[in-house]
């Protein structure tokens, strides 16, 4: 037992202090400095008085458990720049993570790999984990382009996909200070990017608020996404559509019977995938061209990303192509990707004028709700912009947000324009008289 002198048990009065103590079994006179101090608690270095004595020992005193007064960072960011790093360094954390399909691995590793070498532009993942715990709290997967002098980073799409948003790990974010501080690690670990632009992010993420929602400068994006729920089984949901709705579906399948024999299927084998995805290309590129418009999706790195995306994620489940076929003529095709209990579509194509009045493209759309219904999926992504075709199956308007934040003194202005027009989009009166606006010159 070691017993302090009396009158040496005031540590405040300096930094370090020396100090007599006796040790009650070898009555040896030793010292004890005071090294370190914190609240009720210090730490003493006790060694032999004598002079020459090598015996040196350590002991810490403490009246009772302390808070720390000095704390590092919370939050640990990490870059992970090029896409063998940063599909590594995602594959490495997938346990526990809640994304949309967008966001999802499979999705990543065909954009960085396919399309982002073609466009120039950087595959950059940012994993942001809790530091006590080691989980994952938020990983933004991004795309880092030189737009003139600034270095944008913006998320994963290139134009293909519906929505963006973060991948979110085990360590919620729940309260606002967390969400801060993960950001200023997300901050600081891009320091060298001069503009961020996180668009179209949905303000829930799988079934979780998406914490950056919180952040300022986040504003109304320029499009929604259309999502249909099934709230039951299929039956219930043709139903819910309404008599008429119901008695029109039955008509064009009647119209459609008679042309000859009706089939409905989910192409599964290479060359069938490879043969309905060809025929979709086909029916599009035909359709666009009688639109006079620009067929955006011929170019070869697009038109490669597809369809490795039909072929490659056939086989992993991810990517679901359907036909719907008259005696063997594929008169409508459907693509999508499946991902945690939602299914987005993708692309859709009809065989032309010569079946409009069948009305192919609803049919096959709701054989697919039929057939993922009848597996558990109840939740669909039509996809951006809101139409008549999209509302016709019930689908709602969910509002996507964009979050822009200037890094540098020359990213300011193109950050104000991008805030002040999600301003003016969130502006009910506005949104009203632009609804005006292309109704007037609609037709």
């Amino acid at each position: 037992m070691i017993a302090l002198n009396a009158g040496q048990t005031d540590f405040a009065a300096a930094r370090c202090q020396t100090i007599d103590v006796t040790d009650d079994q070898d009555i040896l006179p030793l010292r004890a400095e005071v090294l370190m101090r914190g609240h009720r608690s210090f730490v003493l270095r006790i060694s032999m008085a004598s002079v020459g004595s090598s015996a040196i020992a350590s002991a810490a005193a403490e009246s009772r458990p302390r808070k720390r007064l000095l704390r590092g960072p919370r939050f640990i960011a990490e870059v992970f720049v090029g896409a063998d790093d940063a599909l590594a360094a995602l594959e490495a954390v997938q346990g526990g993570l809640v994304s949309s399909s967008f966001q999802s691995l499979n999705w990543l590793t065909l954009l960085y790999e396919e399309l982002a070498p073609a466009q120039k532009a950087t595959p950059c993942i940012v994993i942001v984990t809790e530091r006590n715990s080691g989980d994952v709290a938020i990983i933004l997967p991004l795309l880092i382009k030189k737009k003139k002098r600034l270095r944008v980073a913006k998320f994963a799409d290139l134009g293909f996909a519906s929505c963006g948003g973060p991948i979110l790990g085990p360590a919620v974010l729940a309260k606002p200070r967390s969400v801060r501080r993960a950001w200023r690690a997300i901050r600081h670990a891009l320091r060298d990017i001069d503009l961020i632009r996180l668009e179209r992010m949905p303000a829930i993420v799988g079934r979780r608020v998406n914490p950056l929602m919180t952040r300022s400068g986040v504003v109304p994006a320029r499009y929604a996404s259309n999502i249909l729920t099934l709230e039951g089984s299929f039956d219930t949901y043709m139903t819910e559509r309404g008599r008429e709705y119901v008695r029109n579906v039955d008509r064009c399948r009647r119209l459609l019977a008679k042309e000859g024999t009706v089939k409905f299927h989910r192409a599964v084998e290479v060359d069938d995938v490879a043969r309905v995805f060809s025929l979709l290309e086909e029916q599009q590129a035909a359709r666009h061209s009688v639109r006079n418009g620009k067929y955006s999706l011929d170019d070869p790195e697009k038109r490669d990303f597809y369809e490795r995306l039909a072929i490659d994620g056939t086989e992993a489940d991810f990517g679901y192509l359907f036909a719907l076929e008259v005696d063997g003529e594929i008169v409508a095709s459907l693509f999508g990707i499946l991902h945690e209990g939602t299914f987005a579509m993708l692309r859709i194509s009809t065989a032309g004028e010569a079946w409009k009045s069948v009305s192919p493209g609803r049919l096959i759309i709701l054989d697919a709700i039929q057939y993922f219904a009848e597996r558990g999926v109840r939740r669909f992504d039509l996809g951006l912009r809101d139409d008549d075709f999209k509302r016709s199956f019930g689908a709602i308007e969910i509002p996507l947000y964009d979050l822009i934040v200037a890094r540098e003194l020359l990213a300011l202005p193109r950050a104000a324009f991008h805030r002040a027009k999600g301003r003016l989009r969130g502006n009910a009166h506005f949104r009203a008289f632009g609804r005006r606006l292309r109704a007037t010159f609609r037709y």
